[in-house]
């Protein structure tokens, strides 16, 4: 019997696109703040403009972990593609608060 394996982790990673794209990763976005305003990582926000934001922002970034109900959106609709088994990724509690 083959499993069909997803893997998912979320944007701490900073995985190349073409890792992502190549070996099929599912990423889901943590927010970051910059004065006041929530951008989704990687969706909302390049690294480019990341950078340029911190340049001109008045206060220091922040960032907030991905909603639960955003994981099991992604693992429901994963489980509605066939999928058998999620590998879920991430950095320590001591760390992050996606854990």
């Amino acid at each position: 019997m083959n499993e069909k394996i997803a893997v998912v982790t979320d944007s701490t990673t900073y995985l190349p696109d073409e890792v992502k794209e190549q070996l099929r990763i599912n990423v889901v976005p943590l927010s970051v703040i910059i004065d006041g305003k929530s951008y989704r990582e990687g969706e909302e926000l390049s690294a480019t403009d990341f950078y340029r934001k911190v340049k001109e922002a008045e206060n220091f970034p922040t960032s907030s972990q991905p909603a639960p109900g955003e994981f099991i959106h992604l693992f429901e609709n994963l489980k509605e593609q066939g999928f058998d088994t999620v590998i879920s990724i991430h950095l320590s509690s001591g760390i992050s608060g996606t854990f």
